[in-house]
């Protein structure tokens, strides 16, 4: 009896330290959240000079007049345009592509600003494509949860969805 429990015993520290190692592999990372943060931040502000913007736009015109039936001719994997014309430069991740970083959209807008979200839009922004496109930015904003930020600083790492969250 006495051999039993000790089995028993030395079953369940294992089992439970595999839970704890599992716990911390597969756990969202704080580190890797914002090295992937300083990454994107980078990206965009290299995407976000003079003439870029306009590239883009002109790609996407390109892309809706060669598919009349192509609905995406405001959405690039890099901007998202507005129908009044606004637009944001992006980055976003989805948990789901990485299981150590929870969901983060980056964006520089039209406006000059840096915009955050914890929105889940999944993977290859597939929630943006089932939508309408957005009249302007303001309203992408509040749709989306978008916050401002100064565009270096942790502040763009604090969750603005879901709502009461905050």
């Amino acid at each position: 009896m006495k051999r039993l429990l000790i089995i028993v015993g030395v079953c369940g520290v294992l089992a439970a330290l595999a839970l704890v190692v599992a716990a911390v592999r597969y756990m969202p990372s704080a580190s890797d959240r914002r090295a992937w943060k300083d990454k994107a931040i980078a990206e965009i502000s290299s995407h976000v000079t003079d003439s870029w913007p306009s590239n883009e736009l002109a790609q996407l015109k390109a892309r809706g007049t060669n598919d009349p039936n192509d609905s995406d001719d405001w959405l690039s994997e890099r901007l998202i345009v507005m129908r009044n014309g606004d637009w944001l430069a992006y980055a976003n991740i989805c948990q789901k592509e990485d299981h150590r970083i929870r969901d983060l959209f980056l964006g520089r807008g039209s406006d000059g600003r840096w915009y955050y979200s914890t929105y889940h839009f999944c993977i290859g922004m597939v929630v943006l494509k089932m939508e309408e496109q957005s009249d302007d930015l303001a309203g992408f904003a509040k749709t989306y949860y978008l916050r401002p930020f100064d565009g270096h600083s942790d502040k763009c790492l604090q969750e603005t969805w879901p709502p009461d969250s905050r």
